[in-house]
């Protein structure tokens, strides 16, 4: 193997996605533009999950140390009753008289994942300001949805949300690439107001529903709800109640924030301070009552009261795999020492 050249074909590798990358934006925006026809959907959704291929294996392997399997499905170890004959015993069995008759396998030890998992993604007009915003959503649907089917985490839910929320792809359908495609086929993008509160209130009916329906009939069932969105919400102390009332019912909500600064059109890049447009430095004002029971101004980070304790803000694609995984760390390390 000829090692000096392993940073040329690093690079090489770079630029080829760099403009994998710049070639789907420009044919998204086209495909949005022209009623988003579903042989092209199957063609650009094929092309999202090439371009985040590398970043979906390494979630996956990143998500294999922290989502442990749940369910037994492997047969193992010596007993007098069971599901199937271990045939390395039956020769011992019969010499032995047929004494020695522990010769039956059980499902002992967990190996398959039964998670319910629902990604959430923001239909807003605010998301469609740039092809870049929406992109980024579609790279962070193939890179999440890939690496949760390559886990076999359970069952994977996708849903949109805006002024209403739509119901895309079922928890009781598997999800492969025709899937994929017709989730992309379904956003438009053009929802005046972002509803997390309503979003919310739909998830819970959602994953109920799919409790009692028979799939997730399992004591010990995790549901995962990932919001992808540009983070702007309103009503912080109602959904923080609505965030309790989830893990109550043993949902976690992580939120995936497109951070502004990163995804402004490359017209206003001129004109923007990446800083002071990212969601990490927005201000918000808010009326409060004072010592002298007047109503008084204050001024406070908007990242201060947001209600989502559990929250990533993406400025970079490659960054997600890392950070999500971390995220999901500390909360299992979190619900595992109680």
């Amino acid at each position: 193997m000829d090692t000096d050249n392993v940073p040329e074909a690093e690079d090489e590798a770079l630029v080829d996605l760099d403009q994998l990358r710049e070639d789907l934006e420009q044919r998204t925006a086209e495909w949005r533009a022209n009623k988003q026809d579903s042989e092209q959907a199957m063609q650009l959704w094929q092309s999202y999950t090439r371009l985040t291929h590398d970043l979906s294996l390494m979630l996956t392997e990143q998500l294999r140390l922290i989502l442990t399997p749940t369910q037994a499905t492997q047969l193992r170890g010596d007993y007098r009753t069971g599901k199937r004959l271990n045939m390395k015993r039956i020769i011992p069995y019969i010499a032995s008289e047929f004494r020695k008759d522990k010769i039956w396998l059980r499902r002992t030890k967990p190996a398959r994942r039964e998670y319910q998992v629902m990604v959430a993604v923001d239909n807003s007009k605010s998301m469609a300001q740039s092809t870049q915003a929406v992109e980024l959503a579609y790279e962070t649907l193939a890179l999440v949805t890939t690496a949760l089917n390559q886990l076999e985490v359970g069952q994977l839910s996708v849903v949109s949300f805006g002024e209403q929320v739509s119901l895309l792809h079922p928890f009781d359908s598997p999800f492969d690439s025709e899937a994929g495609a017709r989730v992309l086929s379904r956003f438009s993008f053009d929802d005046n107001k972002t509803d997390v509160v309503q979003l919310m209130d739909a998830s819970l009916q959602l994953f109920d529903a799919a409790a009692h329906s028979g799939s997730g009939n399992s004591a010990d069932l995790w549901r995962l709800q990932l919001v992808i969105s540009d983070g702007v919400c309103q009503d912080h102390p109602r959904l923080l109640r609505q965030v309790r009332a989830a893990m109550e019912m043993r949902i976690m909500t992580v939120f995936i924030v497109l951070d502004r600064s990163a995804i402004a059109t490359s017209a206003a890049a001129e004109t923007m301070d990446p800083e002071k447009d990212s969601i990490m430095n927005t201000q918000q004002v808010m009326f409060v009552k004072g010592p002298s029971g007047k109503m008084e101004m204050k001024v406070e980070r908007y990242l201060d009261t947001f209600p989502f304790k559990y929250y990533v803000v993406l400025r970079n694609i490659h960054g997600l795999p890392a950070v999500l995984a971390e995220t999901l760390r500390q909360y299992f390390s979190l619900v595992g020492s109680d």
